[in-house]
């Protein structure tokens, strides 16, 4: 997954809740591993529920992360920690998780989630809010592995002596969005 690819998924991370929806990401921390169909690659999520950060580390080698605050919807994209390329860019805060349906319960890795509509795509979330299937439209993630445990603040933080440089393409209106 390229630069362009971590900025299309850090633009579609944007949904939190309403009276009676859980909360997306939810209020606890956990690490989770996404399988991207259909280039079968994975990720590894991280996050952090108090300042409600997302961490997403593409374990094809690239050695590739993305920082995303969910709050503020600051971006950021880094490259072998920075060393080889630090980028940045804002998408929309978080926003109101609003299900236009709810479906059937079912299981996904081992967890169970409750299958919800959301602007034309398909959400399947666990009770405490994380969403271990995403349907992209084009692609699907799919959890493989969740462990919901604390996680380090410093993991979700930009290294202090890295400055960001504007992801190449994203303000040509190159990326389409995505669920988050």
């Amino acid at each position: 997954m390229g630069l362009a690819g971590l900025a299309l998924l850090a633009s579609t991370l944007l949904l939190t809740a309403q009276d009676g929806a859980p909360k997306l990401f939810g209020k606890a921390d956990f690490e989770m591993e996404w399988r991207l169909f259909p280039q079968n690659n994975t990720l590894r999520v991280l996050y952090e529920a108090a300042r409600q950060r997302l961490r997403i580390e593409a374990l094809d080698g690239s050695d590739q992360v993305m920082i995303r605050d969910l709050a503020t919807g600051k971006v950021a994209v880094l490259v072998a920690n920075g060393k080889r390329g630090a980028y940045g860019t804002t998408a929309k805060p978080l926003a109101a998780f609003r299900p236009e349906t709810i479906g059937e319960i079912r299981s996904v890795a081992g967890q169970e989630c409750r299958e919800f509509g959301f602007e034309g795509r398909k959400l399947c979330v666990t009770n405490d809010g994380i969403p271990v299937e995403v349907d992209l439209g084009e692609g699907k993630l799919v959890a493989t592995r969740l462990m919901r445990k604390a996680q380090h603040p410093a993991l979700f933080d930009v290294p202090k002596d890295v400055t960001l440089k504007p992801i190449p393409g994203a303000n040509s209106g190159a990326l389409p969005g995505v669920p988050f």
